[in-house]
This record gives C-alpha cells, sequence and structure tokens, in this order.
C-alpha cells in the first residue's frame, strides 16, 4: 500500500491516548504534555504560510477556516512534511559568492502554498512528503547566486513538470527544489539519503521514507544540518520503545496460540473481536493471538534498526494494557472507534454490520504485496507474481479511527489475511491520506503535461548491445556476458553511489569487483525471470533534450539518444560522492548519435524506486557502458 513510514501501531495507541485523554479514574496518571504539532509551536515564517494557505482555502469553500483549526486538523503526515521542508528552509541563509546576504533565510523564495504532500499510499516517491508552493518572482536567478544552492541536471523522470532542480549544497541531507521552466512554482522537498547501488534499486519501497523526516533517524539527520527541529511526532508515533516492558513468564500465559473466532469465520468477525477484547472487555492478551508474525517487522521500518522479535510481542501487550488503564471501561466499541473511508481501484468495500465502528475492504493482492513489512525490508522476498496480481479476496483491511468524547484520534489502517486458517494482522500504517479533501489545495492551476518525446530510429548496434546485457544480466543469469558489456570508464561510478559511511574503491581492481557484485546481487532479487518485462519497468522520461529510440521492449526499459554534453556531464571522473550530473542547456548546438542512455528500475524495487541510467559510448568500434546514474525520486 505504500512506500514510505510505518508507525509503532500499538505503542502509538498507547502514547497518543496517555498524551490526549482526561483523567477518567484516580488510578490514572496526571497527563503529560500533549506535543501534537499545534499551530501555536509554529515559527512566524511558517505561520505566514499557513495564514495565507488557510485564507486562500476559505475563499475557494466560501466558508471561513481559521489557521490554527486547519492546520491542527491536518493529518501528521502532512503536518511533519510541511513543518521538517519549512524548517530547512528557515535554517538556510542564502549568500552570494563574495559573502554579501542575499537572504536571511531560504524561505524567502516562497511566496505562497499551495498544498502539502504527506503519506499517500500507493503514491510514487516524488509525490509525498513535499510541498507545493508559488515562487516569489526572481527565485531562480536568486538561488543561481547563492553559493548555499547548487543548479544540477534536470529532472528526466521524477517531477513532471518541474524540471529545473536546485539542490542545497550540505551533501546529506539536502534540499531539493524543483521548479517549472518558468520559474513561478516548484515542488520542494528534503532528502535525507544518497543513492547507493544496489540498495537504491532493491529497497524502492522505502524511497518515500527519504523525505519523510519521521522514518528512521532522519530527524536526528535534520537536526545534525538544521539545527532547532522539535521532533513532537515522537511522542505520539511510541519512540522510543519502552524499557519497563514484561519479560515473559506470566504473561505468556495471557496469550493464547489461537484467535477468539472460529478458523474460516468471516474477517469482520475477526475484526470487530480483535478491537473487542482489546478495548471493551480489557483483555488485550486475547488480541495479541490475532497479531502475525510478519507485523512485528513493521516496528523495524519506524526505527531503522533491528529489533528483538522473540520481546516484540511482550512489549505490544504491555502498550495494550497502558492503553487500557488510561482509557477506562467502555460499554462499546462505538465510543471509541468509528469507520474510516479509503478510496482508489485497488481497494472494494466490503459491506458488513461494523461498518460505523471500522470499515473494511477488500485488497487487490499487488498492493498488499507492496504493503507487506517484511517485503518493504527484504524486496527479494517480494512474489513477482503476486505482484502482477490484480486479484481480490485474499487480504482485507480495516481503516478506523481512535477517538475519545473529546478528541479525535488518527487513522489507523490494518491488512488481515488468513494464517493457519485464522484470520490475523500482517502489516499495519497510521494516518494515510486517502482523500484529497483532508489536505487544501489551493492551486491556481495544474501543471502542464510535458509534449511527448520524438522517437527515432536509433543505432542498430546499440539496440542489440543492449538487450543482449540486460537478457544475460537478468534473465539467463549469465554475469560473465554481462560483464564483458562494461567499460572500465565505468567502474569509478561505484564511488559516487556509495554509502556514506563506505569506503572508497582504491584501484580499479577493487571498483571492478563492487560494480560486479552490486550487479550480482540486483540479480538475485530479482529472482528467476522468464522475461525482462518480469524483472524491469520502464520509466517515462520527459526532458526536452532526449530522444525515445524505438526497440521491441518498451515496456521493460527505455532507450534514449542524448546529446553529447548530457553524456559529458554524466562522466563519473568528473562527480564527487553522491553528487549528480548537471544536465543544463550548453546554450550551443546538440550533437546526437555518439550516446545513448539506457533507463529502468527493477520492479521488485516498487513504483517509487530509484531508477539506473546506463550511459554507452562506443569503445574499439562496439558499444560499452561507460558510466552510469542514478535517478532518484
Amino acid at each position: 500500500m505504500k512506500t514510505g513510514f510505518h508507525g509503532f501501531f500499538f505503542v502509538w495507541v498507547s502514547l497518543w491516548l496517555r498524551c490526549s485523554l482526561p483523567v477518567l479514574a484516580q488510578t490514572v496518571p496526571a497527563p503529560i504534555p500533549d506535543f501534537a504539532g499545534k499551530y501555536s509551536d509554529l515559527l512566524p515564517d511558517q505561520k505566514r504560510l499557513v495564514d495565507d494557505w488557510m485564507q486562500r482555502f476559505s475563499d475557494i469553500v466560501q466558508k471561513p477556516v481559521a489557521p490554527e483549526e486547519g492546520y491542527n486538523n491536518l493529518p501528521v503526515s502532512t503536518k511533519t512534511t510541511f513543518y521538517g521542508v519549512t524548517h530547512a528552509l528557515i535554517k538556510t541563509k542564502m549568500t552570494g559568492q563574495s559573502g554579501d546576504i542575499l537572504a536571511e533565510s531560504a524561505v524567502a523564495i516562497v511566496d505562497k502554498v499551495d498544498s502539502v504532500a504527506g503519506d499517500i499510499p500507493w503514491a510514487g516517491g516524488d509525490e509525498q512528503f513535499r510541498i507545493y508552493v508559488q515562487l516569489k518572482p526572481g527565485t531562480q536567478d536568486l538561488l543561481a547566486r547563492s553559493q548555499e544552492f547548487s543548479r544540477k541536471r534536470d529532472n528526466t523522470v521524477y517531477h513532471k513538470g518541474y524540471p529545473v532542480c536546485f539542490r542545497s549544497n550540505t551533501g546529506t541531507p539536502s534540499i531539493q527544489v524543483s521548479m517549472t521552466t518558468d520559474g513561478k512554482r516548484a515542488d520542494i522537498d528534503v532528502d535525507y539519503h544518497s543513492s547507493k547501488i544496489p540498495a537504491c534499486l532493491i529497497n524502492g519501497h522505502l524511497s518515500a521514507g527519504n523525505s519523510d523526516v519521521r522514518a528512521g533517524d532522519n530527524d536526528q539527520r535534520h537536526d545534525r544540518t538544521w539545527n532547532g527541529l522539535q521532533s513532537w511526532w515522537q511522542s505520539l508515533l511510541g519512540l522510543p520503545l519502552s524499557a519497563e516492558a514484561p519479560s515473559g513468564g506470566e504473561n505468556e500465559a495471557v496469550i493464547p496460540r489461537e484467535p477468539g473466532t472460529k478458523a474460516g469465520e468471516k474477517p469482520e468477525v475477526a475484526v470487530h473481536d480483535f478491537l473487542n477484547s482489546w478495548l471493551v472487555e480489557q483483555e488485550p492478551g486475547k488480541s495479541m493471538a490475532y497479531l502475525g508474525k510478519p507485523c512485528f517487522a513493521c516496528m523495524e521500518l519506524e526505527t531503522g534498526q533491528a529489533i528483538d522479535r522473540g520481546m516484540a510481542k511482550f512489549r505490544l501487550l504491555h502498550a495494550m494494557m497502558e492503553t487500557n488503564k488510561r482509557l477506562g471501561k467502555i460499554s462499546s466499541l462505538s465510543e471509541v472507534s468509528t469507520g474510516m473511508k479509503m478510496s482508489g481501484p485497488r481497494v472494494k468495500l466490503i459491506e458488513q454490520p461494523f461498518n460505523s465502528q471500522f470499515a473494511l475492504y477488500n485488497v487487490r493482492e499487488d498492493a498488499a504485496e507492496q504493503f507487506l513489512c517484511p517485503n518493504q525490508l527484504d524486496p527479494s522476498l517480494i512474489s513477482a507474481k503476486a505482484l502482477k496480481s490484480k486479484a481480490f479476496g485474499k487480504y482485507v483491511a480495516a481503516v478506523f479511527r481512535l477517538k475519545t468524547h473529546e478528541q479525535e484520534g488518527r487513522t489507523l489502517v490494518m491488512l488481515w489475511a488468513k494464517d493457519e486458517g485464522y484470520w490475523r494482522v500482517l502489516s499495519y500504517d497510521i494516518d494515510p491520506i486517502w482523500d484529497k479533501y483532508q489536505v487544501p489545495d489551493t492551486s491556481p492551476a495544474k501543471v502542464a503535461a510535458a509534449p511527448a518525446l520524438p522517437v527515432v530510429r536509433g543505432d542498430e548496434q546499440l539496440v542489440s548491445a543492449a538487450g543482449d546485457f540486460l537478457k544475460s544480466w537478468l534473465v539467463t543469469g549469465n554475469l560473465d556476458r554481462a560483464y564483458q558489456s562494461l567499460s572500465a570508464r565505468c567502474y569509478g561510478c561505484i564511488n559516487i553511489y556509495r554509502d556514506e559511511d563506505e569506503a572508497e574503491a582504491q584501484t580499479p581492481e577493487e571498483a571492478e569487483k563492487l560494480v560486479r557484485e552490486a550487479m550480482k546481487q540486483i540479480a538475485e532479487t530479482a529472482g528467476k525471470v522468464k522475461s525482462l518485462k518480469d524483472a524491469l519497468e520502464a520509466p517515462q522520461p520527459h526532458h526536452d533534450d532526449i530522444k525515445l529510440v524505438k526497440h521491441t521492449t518498451p515496456q521493460a526499459f527505455v532507450i534514449v539518444s542524448i546529446p553529447d554534453y548530457m553524456a559529458e556531464a554524466a562522466d563519473c571522473t568528473k562527480l564527487t560522492q553522491g553528487g549528480m550530473p548537471n544536465f543544463a542547456d550548453p546554450g550551443s548546438a546538440k550533437k546526437y548519435g555518439n550516446y545513448y542512455a539506457v533507463g529502468f528500475r527493477l520492479k521488485k524495487g516498487g513504483p517509487g524506486a530509484d531508477i539506473l541510467w546506463l550511459v554507452w559510448g562506443k569503445e574499439g568500434g562496439a558499444w560499452k557502458i561507460i558510466s552510469y546514474a542514478v535517478i532518484a525520486p
């Protein structure tokens, strides 16, 4: 369902209730401060943008929307995205090459906020965790003159409609400003990780988390670069885990092996029994029997660290018991849970008697395969067959919102499937943005679609060499044959796309070994496939200076004819670690025919995976891969 951040559901529930519930009984401890990311906590520049945003939204709906009320009611991921991106801008001063101050902070480039994209299930990595804005006049010139930003390669695949790219010169993390050609609008995000071969192709499901300030240690990375970040969401999402979790023993007895419902029972009966046992009967041990082992992997997605899964169930049980203490006695599930809506072609509503307490949806198999937390941690577990399946019936999603008499909670999505004949929870998500009306959109106009690229015949030997290379690599498994297509010139690229903590290859031999090991790992992740269409997916490029080349497998990979200046900019000997080629127009006549690029994403990486571009040039009369570039969302 989503390529981004997964919350630690049960601990989150415990701490959310701890922060938000009034005192219901004498045994309930005094409430701790509510760190809910409120409007009152925003910086002046952030309030300025929110005030204007909500005023324009009020004009659209012809109904007053108070900035404080409108902002406080936004989904958590929307608020964290707005807060994180604008905080990075505010903390970035803009100076000229001589040190003169161009702007006290980079937020000065933003005139108005149009919308904010937080956690959007099934959206690509370049469609989540970013703000869409109107820019002040002269922004492109200001960024070009600022020594804190550099013009990078134009966006050729992601960020459609926003081709002009500037990045902050902070290394990683960095601010990315992708703007329209007229310089009037932009999408702005923060990239917290650099692309690493082969992980960037394999871990595509995590790519959305690259721009989610809540994911893993992104908040710490952010604060090291732009200090003063308040990670208010952590008390809401349950980080760090409680050190008071029971160690086992007597708790083993209260967790039955089998759920309370019969095998073969309808899913709505199982979901109701899970919630009712926990929240109404206040016997969370019974509910624990509904948790399948795969759901514990979701905890690792949140922390970015391996956990002791043997102890995970006891930590969850402890959190659920704490929730019961703070909730107090309730007479029915309807008092604290209400069903929420989902939308999209990959879900179908199931009519059932508990609709008011939780909504239930059939989930298409390909969506469920992407949503499973173990698959996001290790894409090699993804079934290629399931990833192509449009079938319904195997998985269901329960969607509900916990609430109190005074305050609405957060929307929770739980993926269920049959396990040993019983319906069990396999994965979960928090506060996804299903309905576009949850977030104000004041965009004055849609970004114009990029014109179709010209199609050319291309060099026949190049087309044949590219196809043979990919088939040898990913279909027949003849890696020795695939390696013959590599030029020694491309080995230096391994140092560009390496982990920040990974040592640089010191010799050509070391670099060659690392490139070959990466290729082998990618092939192993792709698994056994019958054709390239089963392993790869072609991106849709949209740059004015490239031309599509006809070939027989356009669904799996794309071949483009590129001008000489692009190939020269992609030469890895000219780049530093994590650097990206600058594809700025040279302003002179463009030469074609000397270089081509082959682009694809690994299917198991998901729709938000990084794209690998292989640059081909001639050596000794034969076409060889002379460099490569990674294109991240």
